[in-house]
């Protein structure tokens, strides 16, 4: 089966972070047999826009690759503010019209797999009409919980691609739910896109602990991804300061990357909690497995979520998981001991969440145990791999039956 790729989230040399899930589940795809080309918009802006800050982290020329895939970066008009959201979509249709159809001449595709709703989907399902292959969509998080709600275009244009896309996967029930309201058709929710023998859990965490300038007697709270007020950033360092002046042998360790870290790095100085809470920045995608099995426990105080990542990575190391009752988090992991889910905003539900790992040894073991049988259970990259595949198989089959002859 040939598969036209489209993700506007994919590793580049600026940031090898970005899209690594997205990446990781399409070179599995290839591995487990799928024929995959693999598009990605890059935003392009104007020159002047680049004496911005927040503009400074675009490059079009960057290079997009994964491990063995090569992507092909193509460069889509992208102007400031939330003003044009509704029609990035549009311009990255604009922008890879011609060389999607030009690969589709060379060696015809048999689905087009957009990795979001927004850009992506709107950009594939007009470009399936083109091409007259079927397409899917996935709703990874905010792109169906969240962006729909930024006007009536947006929502608009949401509701038409529910309708009309061939099929849809959602990573996790609450981002399926959220779609079936308003489509005619079924979302399929899949998760888990985790390496199970990269992330595991190893009993003696004294070396990784080491190599990485971890206290060796510390309990290491770890928290990692981008750094927005929305992932209850503030909340957690709130709660962290109230649990260090109760049990002072904590460390928090916040991996990850984002406009928030300037004004975090303030009030951690402001609060006077240097020694407690350490903003370690950005971590090479080969290295997060090792912060999480040298950690004692993970969390993640969101306001709103799909089903996230890196509460499935911490999960697969054996690490107990605070975490918001948000999103997919209730029913992906709402009834697994290996997980307490709290109240969102809350620092009060989130520090007596935190001090009840902290403070009970018995039921850390049994979260340890339980956490890893999750995520083997349904985490697993090439379980996810193969569920995509099959769905986009049935797709591909159902279209041929339906057209014309």
């Amino acid at each position: 089966m040939r598969i036209l790729a489209i993700t506007h989230n994919f590793p580049n040399e600026g940031n090898r972070n970005h899209g690594i899930f997205a990446a990781r589940q399409l070179l599995e795809m290839k591995n487990q047999g799928a024929d995959i080309t693999v598009l990605v918009p890059l935003v392009w802006c104007p020159g002047f826009l680049r004496n911005f800050k927040r503009w400074r982290i675009y490059n079009h020329n960057w290079k997009c690759e994964y491990k063995s895939i090569k992507a092909l970066s193509i460069p889509y008009l992208r102007l400031p503010g939330r003003w044009f959201y509704p029609w990035a979509g549009r311009s990255v249709f604009h922008a890879i019209r011609n060389k999607a159809v030009e690969l589709h001449k060379e060696n015809p595709f048999d689905v087009i797999y957009a990795r979001f709703f927004f850009p992506d989907g709107y950009a594939a399902l007009r470009l399936s009409r083109v091409m007259g292959i079927p397409v899917v969509a996935v709703g990874a998080g905010d792109d169906v919980n969240v962006d729909p709600h930024f006007s009536k275009i947006v929502y608009r244009d949401f509701v038409k691609q529910a309708k009309e896309l061939d099929g849809i996967i959602a990573s996790g029930h609450r981002v399926a739910d959220n779609i079936d309201a308003v489509s005619n058709k079924r979302a399929l929710p899949v998760h888990g896109v985790v390496d199970l023998q990269t992330f595991a859990p190893i009993s003696d965490k004294s070396h990784l602990r080491q190599e990485l300038g971890l206290p060796p007697d510390k309990f290491v709270i770890l928290y990692a991804g981008t750094y927005k007020a929305t992932k209850g950033l503030y909340e957690l360092i709130d709660a962290v300061e109230r649990i260090s002046k109760e049990v002072p042998n904590i460390v928090l360790k916040i991996c990850g990357y984002g406009r928030q870290e300037s004004r975090m790095r303030s009030v951690i100085k402001q609060k006077a909690l240097e020694n407690v809470i350490d903003i370690v920045g950005l971590v090479d995608p080969s290295e997060m497995h090792k912060w999480m099995q040298s950690a004692d426990m993970f969390v993640l105080p969101s306001y709103e979520e799909g089903m996230p990542n890196a509460v499935m990575e911490a999960m697969a190391c054996g690490l107990p998981v605070v975490a918001s009752s948000v999103g997919g988090l209730p029913e992906d992991i709402g009834d697994c001991e290996g997980a307490i889910l709290v109240q969102p905003r809350s620092v009060d539900a989130l520090e007596q969440g935190m001090l009840k790992v902290i403070e009970n040894e018995q039921l850390r073991a049994r979260m340890e145990a339980a956490a890893r049988k999750r995520a083997e259970e349904r985490f697993g990259v090439e379980r996810n791999a193969r569920i995509v595949l099959n769905y986009l198989r049935k797709v591909v089959e159902e279209h041929r039956v339906k057209k014309p002859s």
